[in-house]
């Protein structure tokens, strides 16, 4: 049975026949080229009659039973298709065409501008579903670390604060995506530009934590200075501190240069957004020669040594030298031009999605879930948990043993005779 027109194109197939029917020349013409045609076979029994449909596509005479293809129509309804797909249509035994003809592989030719549209709208799913993957793992990483107090050491607080900077940078992306629409942006209103303003501050913070972990890892490794000495407030400064009054400054200079369009985005010649992205591509370059410092010493100096504390140190390495580049990475996208290619622009587009919306679960994994220290503990509060578990089933068990039919019996002798 050939499958029947999709019916969303119905109300086009009869406007079509309306406009193509109106026209009797037109109708004439296309009839007396159908007329013309060969027949599709040399089959001399009965035939179905050559034939126009609403469409005006020309079915020509074809033998009983037989399943004819015709190209799909050049245009229809100002929409290009693909004339290499064909539509199907079946000749009846009874000598007439089916009603319904089969133009499901007919697909439209996409222009330009539909196709970023499309990639646009899939980029956005890729974007939601980034950071809500992303949003989820950090917030079991942020209990984790919450409530795993055995290992509560300054590495792992910097973990911590890094992947709060992460929540709220998402969750402020969030706000962003579902309050921010074009009537509020034309607008320009107050709590939007708070808005943008809180989502670049969490922005910020996100690199400066990364700066805290090179700095440690730098300190401790490169420059032997006992991590005992490192305090927890130099880390807050430069984990929280030192991003306000880059966003504050950012802040000023947009009301009086960009002041518009809730502060996203760029005028031409206005150049205040580099007051926090000046910052931030400054430590990430920092960060990189840590790395390189630390990297050099690790395959010299620390290549016999077996204690955990460096093996803890090259685990947290690894995790940096992974996070770094997917951090650098899809910020250096932005200053990149993908150029007028078409297949570039569209991997651009895609690769930056992808990478900026699960730069949070990258996190979430290489600096809590693959964490040995954090397993470890886990593990430690699961077995205690089924320790103390089996234990109170074991206690409850023997308080519910019933008393025995010899002890009752006995309790009631007692009884009976002393009445």
């Amino acid at each position: 049975m050939v499958p029947s027109i999709r019916p969303t194109l119905l109300l086009f197939l009869l406007l079509q026949a309306f406009l193509f029917w109106g026209d009797p020349a037109a109708a004439s013409i296309q009839e007396q080229y159908c007329e013309s045609l060969p027949p599709v076979s040399n089959h001399t029994g009965p035939q179905c009659n050559a034939s126009v449909d609403l469409i005006g596509t020309c079915w020509p005479r074809s033998a009983v039973g037989q399943l004819v293809a015709r190209p799909c129509p050049e245009y229809f309804y100002g929409v290009r298709y693909n004339t290499t797909n064909n539509g199907y249509r079946e000749c009846l035994a009874n000598g007439s065409w089916a009603a319904r003809v089969n133009y499901s592989q007919c697909q439209e030719i996409l222009s330009e501008e539909k196709k970023s549209k499309l990639h646009y709208h899939i980029a956005v799913i890729i974007n939601y579903l980034g950071h809500c993957v992303s949003l989820g793992a950090l917030l079991v990483a942020f209990v984790l670390f919450m409530r795993l107090r055995s290992i509560r050491c300054l590495r792992n607080i910097i973990h911590w604060n890094l992947i709060t900077a992460f929540i709220l940078r998402n969750a402020t992306w969030f706000v962003v995506q579902l309050t921010m629409n074009p009537e509020v942006h034309e607008s320009n209103v107050v709590w939007c530009r708070l808005v943008t303003a809180a989502y670049n501050y969490f922005h910020v913070t996100n690199f400066f934590w990364m700066f805290g972990e090179g700095c440690y890892l730098h300190t401790a490794i490169v420059l032997t200075y006992s991590t005992d000495k490192l305090r927890k407030w130099m880390f807050i400064c430069i984990g929280w501190c030192i991003p306000f009054p880059i966003i504050v400054a950012w802040a000023i200079g947009k009301l009086y240069y960009d002041n518009e369009k809730c502060w996203f985005g760029k005028r031409a010649g206005v150049y205040t957004d580099y007051i926090y992205q000046g910052p931030m591509i400054l430590v990430l370059l920092i960060n990189f020669i840590f790395l390189f410092n630390i990297v050099r010493i690790l395959m010299t100096k620390l290549r016999a040594s077996t204690t955990s504390e460096t093996i803890q140190y090259r685990k947290a390495v690894k995790a940096t030298l992974v996070l770094l580049p997917l951090l650098g990475i899809t910020y250096m996208l932005f200053f990149v031009n993908p150029g007028e290619d078409e297949i570039s622009r569209i991997v651009f587009i895609y690769f930056n999605s992808f990478l900026e919306s699960f730069q949070g679960f990258f996190v979430s994994v290489f600096y809590c879930f693959l964490n040995s220290e954090v397993r470890s503990a886990v593990r430690k509060r699961w077995h205690r948990w089924q320790d103390k578990h089996s234990i109170r089933a074991r206690v409850a068990r023997a308080m519910s043993i019933p008393t025995s039919p010899t002890r009752v019996s006995f309790h009631s002798i007692k009884q009976s005779s002393a009445v």
